[in-house]
């Protein structure tokens, strides 16, 4: 799997480091949205410590070139997703959990185009209270 993240470093021409091939292979066997200090602490527990200084400047280029998504959380932290593919998000907004969805929204594109916009890409986050967070408030779907 290794030379394959390094390739893949090389294909998007980046040089291929230490600690771009673990925060590589760490999004590639992860799913979620995570903050630098989660991003640092996983890290660091799977034996792989990284200094904060040389996370956050791999976080911007890994972004920067396309290879994860940066969003702002529910708290405005900023996070990073590694599902790549056009989606929404439901968000806690007790707990922050954030989970990816995705909506169907053909209109969007024609009545944009209407009014001289070119949509080059969209974000949609519903918020409410997860399933724990409600405590049985949420109405089951339907």
């Amino acid at each position: 799997m290794t030379s394959d993240l390094a390739h893949h470093l090389e294909r998007c021409g980046l040089r291929v480091t230490r600690p771009r091939l673990k925060l590589l292979e760490f999004f590639a066997r992860a799913e979620g949205h995570f903050t630098p200090e989660e991003i640092s602490e996983r890290l660091r527990a799977s034996g792989h410590p990284m200094s904060i200084a040389t996370l956050y400047q791999n976080l911007r280029t890994f972004s920067e070139r396309g290879l994860i998504g940066e969003m702002t959380g529910p708290g405005g932290e900023a996070r990073y997703d590694t599902n790549l593919d056009p989606h929404s998000h439901l968000v806690c907004l007790g707990c922050g959990r954030m989970v990816d969805i995705v909506l169907d929204l053909p209109e969007l594109g024609p009545v944009a185009g209407a009014r001289g916009w070119a949509i080059t890409r969209a974000r949609v986050d519903l918020q409410g209270r997860c399933p724990d967070c409600a405590g049985g408030e949420a109405a089951p779907a339907n």
